[in-house]
């Protein structure tokens, strides 16, 4: 599906494991982003990120805006997928086909808790390796991933630092699959909850940590401002041409 000039996914959950079992197959790197209003409006303001998002081999539909200005633009099919629930069926589908997966990122050893909380759900994960993400020089993650060789990436640095990060290595590393989880490591490790089920239901889970954490506000105000401001060009956009013909 095309929105905002980007390829958004339209596959279930089961669909994109699927492929991302191919790659690995295959031994073709493929990029997940879970793209949110906030991205894309960001990538509108900087160039740099927009290439980044396009060299992606798969945009899944996390933010529930991207959901709702998608359907304002007609595109009816598109639901969301939230990143935690992607990367937790990726873990799964690891255990049973012994995938190995590194963890990168938190705080000082929240990726070790989070493997280890992940390795009780899912006997049989293979987390080869861990590393937090405050590190000053790349040089050593980068040695270490390679020398244990995992298949996927998981990268836990907060978007869009953990996109740029993944775009900028991922032809000097080993692994194949490489995903942005954001604050997944926290909710694994126990450190932070996740949402409420009935605010993921309803696609607040983005309310859920306003209100946690309401220093959030200075920055999505002004970027749900721009995502709207895009969505609404394009709906005019589209409006002007169906009037033309």
């Amino acid at each position: 599906m095309e929105f905002l000039g980007f390829s958004i996914c339209e596959l279930d959950k089961e669909a994109i494991v699927a492929l991302v079992a191919q790659a690995i197959e295959n031994r073709r790197k493929c990029h997940l982003v879970t793209v949110n209003p906030e991205m894309l409006a960001r990538q509108s303001q900087d160039h740099g990120f927009r290439e980044v998002l396009l060299r992606a081999e798969i945009l899944v539909p996390d933010g529930i805006g991207v959901v709702w200005g998608a359907r304002l633009l007609g595109k009816s099919k598109i639901e969301r997928l939230a990143g935690i629930e992607l990367a937790e069926a990726l873990l799964a589908e690891g255990a049973r086909r012994n995938w190995s997966f590194y963890f990168l990122g938190g705080k000082e050893g929240i990726a070790e808790k989070a493997a280890s909380s992940m390795r009780r759900r899912y006997p049989g994960l293979r987390v080869v390796g861990t590393h937090h993400g405050y590190f000053a020089q790349d040089k050593e993650v980068l040695e270490d991933i390679n020398r244990l060789r995992p298949q996927v990436l998981l990268v836990g640095m907060g978007a869009p630092r953990q996109e740029i990060w993944i775009d900028t290595h991922r032809e000097a590393l080993s692994p194949c699959v490489f995903m942005g989880v954001g604050g997944s490591f926290d909710v694994w490790s126990g450190a932070k909850r996740r949402a409420p089920g009935i605010f993921q239901k309803l696609g607040l889970e983005w309310f859920w940590r306003l209100w946690k954490e309401p220093e959030r506000l200075r920055r999505i105000v002004p970027s749900f401002w721009r995502f709207g401001m895009l969505v609404f060009r394009e709906w005019m956009r589209k409006r002007w041409y169906n009037g033309k013909r």
